[in-house]
């Protein structure tokens, strides 16, 4: 008999950035806290550095099983310290926090939820620039210069400031990918059906929302920071064992599908948040807001 089960999802809580979001981010915890679900995911970005722990802290009152995946912003690093870089904040500092304050590191093994029948599966997920990158070596003479300085024709993106390592953005994306298969095997090894929750748009459908594909410089390289494809071939290969994906980082609130796959993008910004609950196995998704969105 398979049990009735409520997961609430959220992301980019991006904990100490804005007292606004700070607050909407306490809302969502009471919120939590008066309708006690059965399972809480939080889908990345959520505090880079020293915010990471508090803002998990503020969860200790939550007594369901608690999980996450980190956002890049969660593996930024400001110090020059070759010994304290993005890959061993991703691989032993954030787990031991999330060992510390009870949270379940998805990126290290499935979650098997609370009656057995469905676990979740995630990862930070990550980009190799091929959502557009074949358009962009036929636009923009110097594209290897501007993916490897993440240079927009306005701005550079944060990522080639703060992720410090030492890999490159294919490789690590490559790693991760592989990774989540290997526990999407893991978990239907136990379990019938999987729910898949990344940080970066776990597929195209689920990334910024524009009435077509970009044309601009800058929409295809946000295109190439976003995603990959890689992580939708695997999703395509074991659609029939996921009926749900949630992703985060474009601050988009966003639904569409990959075949039989029904995905969120949960949205939320820094100055309000949104929370997504599932009533597994009904397969009603509710959405919550908290702070001001216009604010």
């Amino acid at each position: 008999m398979t049990v009735p089960l409520r997961l609430a999802l959220t992301a980019d809580l991006h904990w100490g950035i804005r007292p606004a979001g700070d607050e909407a981010t306490r809302l969502l915890i009471d919120f939590l806290k008066k309708e006690q679900p059965d399972a809480l995911i939080l889908a990345g970005d959520i505090g880079a550095g020293e915010d990471f722990a508090p803002c998990l802290s503020l969860f200790a009152d939550l007594r369901c099983p608690k999980a996450l995946v980190p956002g890049n912003h969660d593996i930024w690093v400001e110090t020059q310290d070759p010994l304290v870089d993005s890959l061993h904040v991703y691989r032993e500092v954030l787990p031991q926090a999330c060992a510390e304050h009870g949270f379940h590191y998805l990126d290290r093994g499935p979650l098997v939820l609370p009656g057995g029948a469905v676990a979740v599966v995630g990862s930070i997920n990550w980009y190799d620039y091929s959502w557009s990158i074949d358009v962009l070596r036929g636009q923009l003479p110097d594209w290897e210069e501007h993916l490897r300085n993440k240079r927009f024709t306005r701005g550079r993106h944060n990522d080639a400031r703060f992720v410090r390592w030492p890999l490159d953005d294919r490789q690590f994306t490559a790693a991760v990918v592989s990774t989540l298969e290997t526990h999407l095997q893991q978990a239907l090894a136990q379990v019938g059906q999987v729910c898949v929750v990344t940080h970066h748009p776990a597929f195209y459908g689920l990334a910024f929302p524009r009435p077509a594909e970009p044309v601009s410089i800058d929409g295809l390289l946000w295109d190439a920071f976003a995603g990959n494809r890689a992580l939708e071939a695997v999703l395509a290969r074991h659609a029939a064992q996921i009926p749900y994906v949630f992703s985060g980082h474009t601050h988009r609130a966003r639904k569409n599908h990959l075949g039989p796959i029904r995905g969120f993008n949960i949205g939320g910004d820094y100055h309000f948040k949104r929370l997504l609950l599932l009533d597994w196995p009904a397969g009603d998704v509710t959405a919550h807001v908290f702070g001001d969105p216009n604010g």
